[in-house]
C-alpha cells in the first residue's frame, strides 16, 4: 500500500510541476495538431549581406491553403510572396520582429504593390515599441508612409481623411526587459489562429519572438536574439516547428555575441522546448558551414534539422 502511495505522490508532482511550468511560460497545453493545415513558407532565409541569391528573412504562415500572416520582410522578400501565388488580399497581418533592415525594408512593396490588388479590407502591422535608437510599429508606418513619410504618397493608406480601398492599421506591442510576459499580438477568432508574443534580447534593439498557433499546432520563430533573457525555450515548448536564427558561428565574441545566439544555445534551445523540427535560418557568410553548425546542434538536440532555402514549405505535424 505504501509503494502505491509513493507512487501516485510522485505522478501527482509531475503533473503539478508540468502544469506550472505551461502557467510560467504563458502556453497552455495543445490539442492534437491536424495536419496539412498550418505551414510555414520561407519568403527569405539569409541576413543582410548581398549573398547566396537568397533574400532576407521574411515567413509565410498559411492556414487552409490561405496566406494568413507575413512574418517580416526582408529584401527581396516580396518578389518571393508573388512567386508563392498567395494573395495579398487574404493577408491579416504583417508582424515585424524588429526593425532592422534586413527585416523590415520590403514593408513599402506590399504598402504600394497593394494598391494593385482586390483588397478592401484593413491590413495590420505590429511590431515592438520604441526606444532611444528604434521607433515603434506605429512611428515605422507614420515614418514610411505618414504625410510626412518617407512616401507620403502613400498617405491615403493610413490617413483617415483620404480615400483607399483599405487602410493600414499599426499595433505597437508593448516591449520591456523586465520580466517581460507572454502576450497575445494577434487573434483572428473566425479561423481560430493566434500570434502570441514574448521579448527577447537583440542588443539595443527591441525585438520579439512570435508563436503562431492554429488547428492545435504550433510554430515558433525567435526572431534575431541573444538568449540572454531566457524566454524562449519555455514559449516554444513542444513547438512543431521551430525557426532559429543562426546568424554567428560558435567562435563569436563581442558585439555579435550580443547581439545572436550560438549553434550550441540553439540546440539546447531546442532540446529544452521538445520540439519536431528546427529550421535554421539568417544565415550569413561567418556561417556557411553547414555541417560544422549541424555537429555542434546535434550534441544537445536530436530532433529533425533544416537549412531552408527560399520558397521551401514546411507542415506543422
Amino acid at each position: 500500500m505504501m509503494h502505491f502511495k509513493t507512487k501516485f505522490h510522485l505522478l501527482l508532482t509531475v503533473i503539478i510541476l508540468f502544469i506550472s511550468q505551461s502557467a510560467c511560460s504563458g502556453i497552455k497545453p495543445e490539442k492534437l495538431c491536424q495536419p496539412n493545415r498550418l505551414k510555414i513558407q520561407m519568403l527569405g532565409t539569409r541576413g543582410p549581406e548581398l549573398w547566396d541569391k537568397q533574400a532576407s528573412v521574411s515567413y509565410l504562415v498559411w492556414l487552409d491553403n490561405k496566406a494568413r500572416i507575413i512574418i517580416d520582410a526582408g529584401p527581396g522578400s516580396s518578389q518571393n510572396f508573388e512567386a508563392s501565388q498567395a494573395k495579398f488580399e487574404d493577408l491579416d497581418a504583417i508582424l515585424f520582429s524588429h526593425f532592422h533592415v534586413d527585416h523590415s525594408a520590403d514593408f513599402m512593396a506590399y504598402a504600394k504593390g497593394g494598391f494593385f490588388t482586390e483588397r478592401t479590407r484593413d491590413l495590420m502591422i505590429i511590431g515592438p515599441s520604441a526606444n532611444q535608437v528604434f521607433v515603434s510599429a506605429d512611428q515605422f508606418v507614420e515614418r514610411a508612409i505618414g504625410k510626412k513619410g518617407v512616401y507620403s504618397y502613400l498617405s491615403n493608406f493610413v490617413s483617415e481623411e483620404q480615400n483607399s480601398a483599405f487602410k493600414i492599421r499599426p499595433k505597437t506591442l508593448p516591449w520591456t526587459d523586465d520580466h517581460p510576459e507572454v502576450m497575445t499580438a494577434y487573434r483572428n477568432p473566425a479561423t481560430g489562429l493566434v500570434v502570441k508574443a514574448v521579448a527577447t534580447r537583440h542588443g539595443p534593439v527591441p525585438a520579439f519572438a512570435y508563436r503562431v498557433e492554429a488547428a492545435g499546432c504550433s510554430v515558433v520563430l525567435s526572431g534575431d536574439m541573444s538568449g540572454q533573457m531566457g524566454k524562449v525555450p519555455a514559449f516554444a515548448r513542444n513547438a512543431e516547428i521551430l525557426v532559429a536564427h543562426n546568424a554567428v558561428p560558435e567562435d563569436a565574441s563581442g558585439v555579435a555575441l550580443k547581439l545572436h545566439m550560438k549553434p550550441s544555445y540553439i540546440g539546447k534551445m531546442a532540446a529544452r522546448a521538445n520540439v519536431k523540427q528546427l529550421l535554421l535560418t539568417h544565415l550569413m557568410r561567418r556561417t556557411a558551414d553547414k555541417s560544422k553548425t549541424l555537429t555542434i546542434i546535434r550534441k544537445f538536440y536530436n530532433g529533425k534539422v533544416v537549412f531552408p532555402e527560399d520558397m521551401d514549405i514546411y507542415f506543422a505535424e
